[in-house]
Parts: structure tokens; C-alpha cells; sequence
């Protein structure tokens, strides 16, 4: 394949874009075909507990037949935990836990690396995990897998790392469009998801439009066109009288979006601190989920059964509380132990159940409400959204995976308002969010600050400013990265890196009217990730990167002033960053 390397760089990626979006949709159907293989022998030969699909939950007048205090679930849970611990923990332990995860970890912080065993341990630890009962997903998997494949492509290829991260989000769009059947939807979410804050990784976009556009092609071939989940009419919203239900639902979606990361990594804390081997702890979440399973066993699995029985109307309203608080329980002790799969199908189990829920309660009280359908589908859509962070993706999702496009002004305000109610509740959290290796802001990404000090690297030369020439350009940028200050020439002044803090008396201020300590050299302003060498009409702004040369001491009483403390007297000079025009 060298012949790729002689395309230009957009005809390459536009390539292997739907390489990627092929070798999604045949990895999403393997993965499938692995999992019923294992539930065969494990969940439903030795549990004899059978496994609810969407097409046989629309067939049902009400919910299945339950079969309670099974030992035999228990037993099936712990012994997939065991043989998905032993794999994982001795071949490759990046590959636990859940798979979009990890692929978010290799864009920000491995440069798009995966070694070439993860996606094959994933496909198998994960089908493992969910056939033998655990409460886990399918799509963060087969994101993981077909990411993973996109990382080893570019490595083989040697291409540079922008194009490898690339290759990153393409393949987990494309294993999410293969198995929720969303193309646009998870197109965008590969590049929202990045990010917890309203932020894209849009240079990206095109290339995951074109990735899980044919993955849905491909996945549309083998199986269909129809959505994921089947809707019993065409939903309409009738009017503004209904918004009042819809808003009641995305205040609460956000309340339980805000619970969602705090029990899933709170256990996650538990079972890391436990004295035992890793290697059993997925059998001991196993065991935990099995015993849940005993007296629930309608969370088994990914759920998606279940689901469609929620969205029908076709549970009790006490029992789809219990299964949205359990599912959240059933899926930490799964995935939470080590064991592998993914979160956005339990997520969406729980926005489900929450929002058939609130449509039983709603019918007793009128019958003029909204339908249960209608509610379902928006919980699932305001419950993710709130706590993944990635509100304009799940909205688009969650429609095209039920086909009820006509409940987009009301998925819109429930989305929205769980988003808020779940951003300000966690503001302080320590888990904020399902995603651990989420950063706030594109600046916050190892990857743009290494394109910001090499910005940085570029202005000082620009100003003609002499650095240490024992001193390379990579190690300029990683002392930079690390917050340590980069030595000049035969001088005693360093270049530094600072930030413009909230409420900086230099905020909303043009260079020329500052007063600077002596010493002090503004040498680059970094603006919404855009780098500029600063003027006298240069205006700082809370939350700009600014390159400073200066001397230890006039240092500290830059950073005195930026504090709003009285900087020490001094011979104060404009800068000639300040004093340029």
C-alpha cells in the first residue's frame, strides 16, 4: 500500500476513510456473531436464561416471563469475568473497560497509538463479558476495534501522527454507525465526544462523515435499512402544551446523568483498591452482577429488548424505575471490575426506563400527555447527553436509531436542559462525566498544546529571540508542556508560559495602557487556539496563553500583578511587546 503514501494527504485519508467504514460494519457483524456464540454456551445454555432482542420485544403483548433466584446466572457471570480477566490482564490490559474510552485516551495522549493485539483482545474480552450475562454494551467495543484497526493502519503506513488520530475517530465512527445505524449521529460523536465542554474536533468531521457513512452502507446490506429500535407509529409532538413534560424529563435525565460517572467510577476506585490480583477482580464484578442478575435478570446483557418493551409501553411503572436505578449498578459491576464493554447501550437503557417511566406517572394523572414512545426515546436521547457530554451528537443519534425525527423540538429542550443540570452539578466532581479521558477544551488536549508550543517556538524566532542552542526544538516544547521555564542565551531571562486568569485586574486591557514590571517581554498571545505576536493595541482576555520572557524576579512580579497583588517597586518599562505598534 505505498502507493498511498504518494496521494496527497486528503485523497489518503478520504481512502482509508472508507477502508475504515468497511472494516467497521464487518467487525460490528463478527463481534455480533461472537457474542450470540458465547451466549449460547454461557448465559443461555448453562444460565438456560434466553437473551430479549428488539424484533422479539415488538412481537410480545407485554414483558416476557421471568425465571427469578437462577444460581445459575451467577455462575455464568463470574466465569466470564474470570476468563475476560485472565486474557485481559495477561495480553494486553488496555483493552478493559469500556472501548470508546480508550480510544478517546489514545487521541488526546498516545498520538492515535494502539497496539495491534488491543482490538483483538477487545473483540474477544467483550464478547465474553456481555455473552455470559454482564451489563455492558456492544458499540464501545466495536468503536475500539475498528479505532484500533484505523491506529495500526496509519503506523504500518508510518503516517504522521494528525493523520493517525484521525484514522482514530473514523473507525469509531464507523464501528458506532455499524451498530446503531446512525451515520450522521456518530459521525459528529466521534468528534464531540473529545471533549466535555461544547467543542469539535472539526478538521476531522469529513473524514468520519465519509467512515460511517459507509459503514451504514455496508451494515444496511447485511441487515436492513430499518432503525435500531421500532417505533409503533410515526411520534408527532402536538403542541406546546407537552414541552412542560419534556422539560420535567430533562431535569431529571440531568439528575441521574449527574449519578451515572459518580457510581461507575466510585466503584471503579473500590475495585482498583481491593488486595487482589487483577486478574480475578472482573470475576468478582461478575459474581455482583450475577447475584443482581438473580433478581433481575431483565439486566442481563446489553438490554435492547428490554428497550423496545419500555418504548412500547408494555412495562410497569414501578419495574422501569427499579431496572434504570439497577441497570446503572449492573453495568459499573460489569465494566467497573475490569470486565469489557461498552456504556452508551446501558446508558440509553436507563434514559429509557426513565422516560417510560415518567410517561406511566404522567397517565395517571391525564391522558393527555405525551405517549410512551415519545418519552423513551427523549430519555434516552437527554440521559446521554447529559452524562457524556455530547448533546448535538446524541440528539441526532437517538432519531436516527428510532426514526422519530418529529420529536426534535422537544428532544431539543430536554437534551439541553439535562446538559446544564448535569455541567453544573459536576463542576467540582472528580468524575464529571462516563468519558475519564475527556479534556474540558481543545487547549486542554496534549495534542494542541504541542501545536501551541510549537506556535510559540515559531513567534519567539519571528522576534529574533535567542534561545540556548544546547537546547532542541522537541525538548523547547516539552520543557514547555511540563510548566518549566526555557533559558536564553548568555542572559539571565527564561521564556515562560502563563495563562490570564478569571478575574485578572490585566483582563479586558490593551498592552500600551499596562504598566508592566520591568523586564517583562509579551512575546506571543495564544486566543482561542489562534497564536499571534502581540501589539500595543493587543487587548488580553481571561483564559489567553501568554509566551513571557522575562528574569525570575520580574517573573514573579508579573504573575503578583496578574493576581491582583501589589508587584514590587520597580523601574516599570513598557515591554516591547506592550509598546509595539
Amino acid at each position: 500500500m505505498t502507493w498511498l503514501l504518494r496521494l496527497d494527504r486528503t485523497s489518503r485519508l478520504v481512502l482509508l476513510s472508507v477502508l475504515l467504514g468497511v472494516v467497521g460494519a464487518l467487525g460490528a457483524r463478527l463481534f455480533e456473531w461472537l457474542i450470540e456464540l458465547v451466549s449460547r454456551y454461557l448465559i443461555v445454555g448453562l444460565a438456560h436464561n434466553p437473551i430479549l432482542t428488539t424484533h422479539a420485544a415488538t412481537q410480545l403483548p407485554g414483558p416476557p416471563e421471568q425465571h427469578y433466584l437462577n444460581w445459575l446466572i451467577p455462575v455464568s457471570t463470574t466465569l466470564g469475568g474470570l476468563i475476560v480477566g485472565i486474557l485481559v490482564y495477561t495480553f494486553a490490559p488496555e483493552s478493559e473497560g469500556h472501548g470508546t474510552d480508550a480510544a478517546v485516551k489514545a487521541y488526546h495522549r498516545l498520538d492515535g497509538f494502539v497496539r495491534a493485539r488491543v482490538p483483538i483482545l477487545k473483540t474477544l474480552a467483550s464478547a465474553i463479558t456481555i455473552g455470559s450475562g454482564g451489563a455492558a454494551g456492544r458499540e464501545g467495543p466495536t468503536a475500539q476495534i475498528a479505532a484500533g484497526f484505523g491506529s495500526v493502519t496509519g503506523t504500518l503506513l508510518r503516517l504522521p501522527a494528525e493523520e493517525r488520530r484521525y484514522l482514530v475517530l473514523v473507525g469509531m465512527a464507523a464501528g458506532l454507525s455499524a451498530v446503531f445505524k446512525s451515520p450522521l449521529g456518530t459521525a459528529i460523536f466521534a468528534v464531540e465526544i473529545l471533549y466535555r465542554e461544547m467543542a469539535f474536533e472539526g478538521a476531522a468531521l469529513v473524514y468520519t462523515l465519509i467512515g460511517a457513512a459507509t459503514a451504514y452502507a455496508v451494515t444496511g446490506t447485511f441487515s436492513g435499512w430499518t432503525p435500531l429500535f421500532a417505533l409503533p407509529a410515526p411520534l408527532d409532538f402536538t403542541g406546546v402544551s407537552e414541552l412542560l413534560w419534556f422539560a420535567i424529563l430533562g431535569v431529571t435525565a440531568g439528575l441521574v446523568a449527574t449519578l451515572i460517572p459518580w457510581v461507575f467510577y466510585r466503584l471503579r476506585d473500590w475495585f482498583r483498591a481491593l488486595p487482589v490480583p487483577n486478574h480475578v477482580k472482573p470475576a468478582i464484578g461478575g459474581l455482583m452482577m450475577g447475584i443482581l442478575g438473580m433478581a433481575l435478570p431483565q439486566l442481563l446483557g446489553g438490554g435492547y429488548g428490554f428497550m423496545q418493551l419500555a418504548i412500547d409501553g408494555k412495562l410497569a411503572l414501578w419495574l422501569m424505575v427499579v431496572l434504570a436505578f439497577g441497570k446503572i449498578v449492573a453495568m459499573s459491576f460489569t465494566i467497573s471490575s475490569g470486565g469489557s464493554g461498552g456504556v452508551f447501550g446501558p446508558t440509553l437503557f436507563v434514559g429509557s426506563m426513565l422516560g417510560g417511566a415518567l410517561a406511566s406517572f404522567i397517565h395517571y394523572l391525564t391522558p393527555a400527555g405525551p405517549t410512551p414512545e415519545a418519552l423513551a426515546v427523549v430519555g434516552m436521547a437527554a440521559i446521554f447527553a447529559g452524562a457524556a457530554r455530547v448533546p448535538l451528537a446524541t440528539l441526532i443519534m437517538v432519531a436516527e436509531m428510532t426514526g422519530g425525527y418529529r420529536l426534535i423540538v422537544p428532544t431539543m429542550l430536554a437534551v439541553a436542559l439535562s446538559y446544564v443540570i448535569q455541567d453544573t452539578l459536576t463542576r467540582r466532581a472528580k468524575y464529571p462525566t462516563l468519558y475519564e479521558y475527556q479534556v474540558a477544551h481543545p487547549g486542554d488536549s496534549p495534542v494542541h498544546q504541542q501545536e501551541y508550543y510549537q506556535a510559540v517556538l515559531k513567534l519567539l524566532r519571528q522576534r529574533v529571540v535567542t534561545l540556548d542552542p544546547t537546547i532542541l526544538d522537541r525538548e523547547f516544547v516539552d520543557r514547555l508542556s511540563r510548566g518549566e521555564p526555557v533559558p536564553m542565551v548568555g542572559r539571565h531571562e527564561f521564556v515562560y508560559m502563563t495563562e490570564v486568569p478569571p478575574a485578572c485586574p490585566v483582563a479586558h486591557k490593551k498592552l500600551r495602557e499596562l504598566r508592566l514590571p520591568s523586564d517583562v517581554l509579551i512575546a506571543g498571545v495564544m486566543h482561542n487556539e489562534q497564536a499571534s505576536i502581540p501589539d500595543g493595541d493587543t487587548v488580553l482576555e481571561e483564559g489567553d496563553r501568554l509566551t513571557v520572557v522575562a528574569t525570575q524576579e520580574s517573573m514573579e512580579a508579573f504573575k503578583e500583578m496578574m493576581a491582583g497583588e501589589a508587584p514590587k517597586p520597580a523601574a516599570a518599562k513598557s515591554t516591547a511587546g506592550a509598546g509595539d505598534d
